[in-house]
C-alpha cells in the first residue's frame, strides 16, 4: 500500500501506478452498465486489480489542476446530500448533468451511498460509532453500503462502494472506504471528497482526531480513451487544497452537518425556484463552523450562477489558497 500526506499526491501516484502498471481490459458489455456506455459504447479500459492507498491527512481532501477542473459545488453538495441519507436524483442533478442516467425511476438513485448508510437500513454510522464508543478495540464497526439483494435486481445501479470500516488506534480514527471499482481519473476525487468528509464527521463524532484515510479497490480503472489525460496529470502534479477541519467534538460536528444540509437545500430550492433572495440572506450571513462556512460560500456563489448571475462571489475568511480559487472559478 503506498502512502502519502495529501489527496492531491495520491490522486498523482494512483494514475502513475495504473498507466505504469495497469493492464488492459475490454468493454464491459452489459446493457444496464456506464462501462458499457449503457450498451451503447465500447469503452476499453486499464486497470490495477487490488488497489490500496493511505492518506495521512483528511483534511487535505482535494486535488486541483488545470487539466481537469474540479466541481467544488458538486464535493459539498454530494456531501450534504450524503450526511442526510437522501437518494432523490434531484439533489446530484442540480450539480452535474447525466446524474439522471443512473436512476432506474427517474426520481430516485437506488445506490446512494449515504442513503444506505445512515437511513435505508437504520443509522449504521452512528451504529458503529457508538460500537467504538463502547469497546474502542472494537473489529466489528463495518457498515455496508452494498446488499446481497443487488446480486438479485437489475438495474442502472450497482453501488461502486461496498462498505466502510473505522478503526480507533492510537488515539485517532481511521477509515478504510472498500470499493468494489473505482474510476481513478475523473471519480476518485469526489468519491474521496465524500468518504474523507464523512470521515471527519465520524472522528467528530467520538471527540478524537481524524486519523489516516485508507482507500482499497477491488478495480482500480481508467478508460483507454482517457490515457492521454492521465499523462497530463501526472506530467504536471496536482496542486493540493485543504479544507478547515472538523471541530473535535460531538456537538461541533453535528453542526457542521447540520449547517451543510440547511445551506445545500436551501440554497438548491431557492435557486431552482428563482428566488434571489434567500440566496442574498445565506450570502450575507457567516456560518457558525468553518467547514460549513466554506460550503456556503461556495454553494451560494453556484446558486448565483444558476440563477444567471456571472458576477456575484461570495467569499469565506476559513477559504485560502486554492480553495478560495476554486470558488472564484464557479
Amino acid at each position: 500500500m503506498s502512502s502519502y500526506r495529501s489527496f492531491a499526491e495520491s490522486y498523482v501516484g494512483g494514475l502513475r501506478e495504473v498507466l505504469e502498471e495497469g493492464h488492459d481490459v475490454p468493454s464491459v458489455r452489459d446493457p444496464l452498465s456506464k462501462a458499457s456506455g449503457f450498451g451503447q459504447g465500447d469503452r476499453p479500459y486499464r486497470e490495477l486489480i487490488g488497489y490500496q492507498t493511505r492518506i495521512e491527512d483528511p483534511t487535505s481532501s482535494l486535488a486541483v489542476t488545470p487539466d481537469l477542473p474540479l466541481n467544488l459545488s458538486y464535493c459539498f453538495g454530494l456531501l450534504a446530500w450524503s450526511l442526510d441519507g437522501r437518494n432523490d436524483v434531484g439533489t446530484p442533478a442540480y450539480y452535474r448533468r447525466g446524474a439522471h442516467e443512473y436512476s432506474d425511476d427517474q426520481h430516485t438513485l437506488s445506490g446512494a451511498f449515504g442513503h444506505r448508510l445512515i437511513t435505508a437500513n437504520g443509522n449504521q454510522l452512528e451504529e458503529v460509532v457508538g460500537r467504538i464508543e463502547r469497546d474502542p478495540a472494537h473489529r466489528r464497526a463495518f457498515a455496508l453500503v452494498l446488499e446481497p439483494q443487488d446480486n438479485f435486481r437489475q438495474s442502472r445501479e450497482y453501488p461502486c462502494a461496498v462498505g466502510v470500516h473505522l478503526f480507533l488506534r492510537d488515539g485517532a480514527l481511521t477509515w478504510l472506504t472498500v470499493m468494489r471499482a473505482q474510476q481513478a481519473l475523473t471519480v476518485l476525487p469526489y468519491d474521496a471528497f465524500l468518504f474523507m468528509g464523512m470521515h471527519q464527521f465520524a472522528a467528530s463524532l467520538l471527540g478524537v482526531p481524524a486519523g489516516p484515510y485508507i482507500h482499497q479497490a477491488g478495480t482500480f480503472h481508467f478508460y483507454d480513451n482517457e490515457v492521454p489525460l492521465a499523462r497530463k496529470i501526472v506530467d504536471s502534479p496536482a496542486t493540493e487544497a485543504v479544507l478547515p477541519a472538523f471541530p473535535a467534538t460531538a456537538d461541533g460536528g453535528r453542526e457542521v452537518a447540520r449547517e451543510l444540509i440547511d445551506f445545500e437545500l436551501r440554497l438548491r430550492q431557492a435557486a431552482e425556484a428563482g428566488d434571489t433572495a434567500v440566496v442574498d440572506e445565506i450570502a450575507a450571513h457567516k456560518a457558525n463552523t468553518e467547514f460549513a462556512d466554506v460550503a456556503r460560500a461556495c454553494l451560494a456563489t453556484h446558486a448565483y450562477r444558476k440563477l444567471g448571475d456571472t458576477t456575484s462571489l461570495v467569499t469565506s475568511p476559513a477559504a485560502r489558497g486554492a480553495v478560495a480559487d476554486l470558488i472564484a472559478a464557479i
